[in-house]
């Protein structure tokens, strides 16, 4: 693990290590002018969690598609970056053979061309979820997590508890084979 990747996880978990005491309020309407804060209808343990749209424009939710999976990995990218899409058909791969067994991917795109972003995804072959706000390096998800350069990962649970970070390459193949296999 390089020095960038070690100071990237620190920094994570700093953030994330009063997770376990993170409560999420998930209220209807007809309890909203009753409730307090002390009252809660869903617990998640899991902090990390972001909303963005996704190629439609859409309203994604990454703690909904984090539940549908055993572990997710975050892949910061973007079309114009040439270590983004060398490493793209790797990953393609990996999900291919590990989307069945319970991995997940959201791709999180730091282009601000939305014809560009949505080109690369269909040439690339990219299968998952896809989400940005199409403002570059200002994308309000990279700024969330800290993120300063591309490609980045950021490996979560089903509850959204970060695993690893900054893998690639074939790290990251191993640590997808040694969790679900």
């Amino acid at each position: 693990m390089r020095i960038r990747d070690i100071f990237a996880l620190a920094i994570i978990l700093v953030a994330f290590s009063a997770c376990n005491s993170c409560k999420t309020k998930s209220i209807s309407n007809d309890e909203k002018a009753t409730s307090t804060p002390e009252e809660s209808t869903e617990d998640r343990t899991g902090c990390i969690d972001f909303t963005t749209n996704d190629l439609n424009g859409q309203t994604f939710s990454a703690q909904k598609e984090f539940a549908l999976h055993k572990i997710t990995i975050i892949d910061f990218w973007a079309s114009w970056c040439g270590p983004c899409r060398a490493e793209m058909p790797l990953l393609v791969s990996t999900y291919k053979e590990y989307k069945d067994k319970g991995l997940g991917i959201i791709g999180v795109s730091l282009d601000e061309d939305k014809d560009q972003w949505m080109d690369a995804i269909q040439y690339m072959g990219m299968t998952w979820p896809q989400v940005s706000d199409l403002k570059g390096w200002n994308n309000s998800v990279a700024l969330q997590f800290g993120v300063r350069s591309i490609p980045f990962t950021i490996i979560v649970d089903s509850k959204g508890k970060p695993l690893q970070v900054g893998l690639r390459g074939q790290d990251l193949v191993y640590f997808i084979q040694n969790f679900l296999n």
